[in-house]
């Protein structure tokens, strides 16, 4: 039976018993495993005995790594036992430790915070246009047709923006070459900025065969710092230059980039597709002001042992994105001239920001007695199977099963109910009327906060 002393501040202390015969088992087992290392002057490695390591040593020698093996297994029931949300890694203490005698664990242990929520039965939200104009439709056509462009060769007139040129130059600061500065066959979008401020303006009005110099300054803020603020010249020789062609939006048009016979159903399908955009998007934006507005309503810390949890997550996502291009954390950090906790910081704000919303979700999820049923998991899995194109849904749900644990299941859809509640219990108000009444809660928000620092 696990012994709960108090609760106070997010710190639970409790205390709990392990035999001593398990423990000594423990210490032979460290023995065992560490035989071989052992080296004492008269006795072959891995001939010591435990006694004779004890008498020299003391019992102690063995105890840190047997408190590691009887430790993990009862602390987590007595976690499960006493219903402890625990955030961070426990701090333990112990008696000294006496033959045949039960060995006490004393423990200390941050846990999840349960905010004070406010009023959530009317919360106010910003109203978000779901209409969708002509002018959208136009755009999209207008994007499809660039998408769908035709690049034709320029003979005999000059490069303009919007062109593609291939070109050669060799740059020079002061006279001097430098690394990086000199390419062949490069092709360059005039207007797509990929180049020094300057440079593609300088390259435009010129005709294929031309050879000229462009003079740039490279940016005060430029990312090399030996070249901030530096004058630089450009050799450049135009080889080539090819042009877009723009098809005419017509019938024609549509029935060669869709499955329609005629523009005004490519348009009516498009319109179809932007109304389902623009009110997955509104219902995106409704989630996130619905949650914002309960946390200014509330009073809502993040603990730094959750935040620095969501950013070790982002710091995971971002090794993987950089692992699909080729490179290592360690060589991001390199090349960004960051250390570690440079790139923590970057994250902070942000995951601070999910913490005190998932913590105010949660609460209300438990105040609201929101339960999820079997048939609800059921169904979350095998969206997700249709979500991937898994054909092989039984397959899937082995998968899913062992990467996501049931509880965590749970606690995605409970979210997610809890937020669909949150926003059935907005009200959207148009632009100058949501800043009039966010203005106030601001205010309260503030209020609450200062009162929270203060006790």
């Amino acid at each position: 039976m696990t012994e709960l002393k108090s609760h106070e501040n997010n710190i639970a202390k409790f205390e709990f018993d392990v035999a001593y015969d398990e423990f000594k088992k423990a210490t032979d087992t460290v023995f065992k495993r560490n035989k071989s290392r052992y080296r004492i002057d008269g006795f072959r490695p891995g001939h010591v005995s435990k006694k004779i390591l004890e008498k020299m040593y003391g019992p102690e020698v063995f105890y840190d790594e047997a408190i590691q093996i009887v430790f993990p297994k009862p602390y987590e029931a007595a976690v499960e036992e006493l219903g402890l949300e625990v955030i961070a890694q426990p701090s333990v203490d112990l008696d000294d430790i006496e033959v045949g005698k039960d060995v006490r664990f004393k423990v200390e242990v941050e846990t999840k915070p349960h905010p004070e929520l406010g009023d959530y039965s009317k919360l106010i939200i910003e109203e978000v246009s779901s209409e969708v104009t002509d002018e959208d439709i136009e755009a999209e056509l207008k994007k499809q047709q660039e998408e769908n462009a035709r690049l034709v060769p320029v003979e005999d007139d000059e490069a303009k923006i919007g062109d593609t040129v291939n070109i050669d130059f060799d740059g020079s600061l002061d006279g001097v070459r430098f690394e990086g500065g000199k390419a062949e066959d490069y092709e360059l979008e005039l207007g797509s900025h990929t180049f020094i401020e300057g440079f593609e303006d300088q390259v435009a009005g010129h005709k294929a065969g031309d050879k000229f110099d462009v003079n740039v300054t490279f940016p005060e803020d430029y990312q090399a710092k030996e070249f901030q603020g530096k004058d630089a010249k450009f050799e450049v020789e135009i080889n080539s230059i090819t042009r877009k062609e723009l098809p005419e939006i017509d019938d024609e048009f549509a029935k060669d980039i869709s499955e329609f016979d005629s523009l005004e159903e490519l348009k009516n399908d498009l319109r179809e597709k932007l109304v389902a955009d623009k009110k997955d998007y509104a219902e995106r934006v409704y989630q996130n002001e619905a949650i914002e507005a309960l946390i200014r309503k509330s009073k809502v810390e993040a603990p730094k042992a959750m935040v620095d949890a969501e950013i070790d997550y982002d710091l995971q996502n971002l090794d993987q994105r950089l692992q699909g291009m080729g490179i290592t954390l360690a060589q991001y950090i390199e090349m960004t001239k960051m250390d570690i906790n440079t790139i923590r910081n970057q994250y902070r704000a942000e995951a601070e920001a999910r913490v005190k919303a998932n913590l105010v979700i949660d609460e209300v999820a438990l105040k609201e007695g929101i339960e999820v049923s079997e048939e609800e998991k059921e169904a979350e899995v095998n969206e997700a199977a249709e979500n991937y194109g898994v054909e092989d849904k039984e397959k899937f749900k082995e998968i899913f099963a062992k990467n996501v644990s049931d509880k965590t299941l749970e606690e995605n859809i409970k979210r997610r109910k809890a937020v669909e509640l949150l926003v059935n219990n907005s009200e959207a108000l148009p632009h100058e009327k949501y800043h009039e009444a966010v203005g106030d809660d601001h205010h309260h928000h503030e209020e609450a906060n200062e009162e929270s620092e203060e006790n």
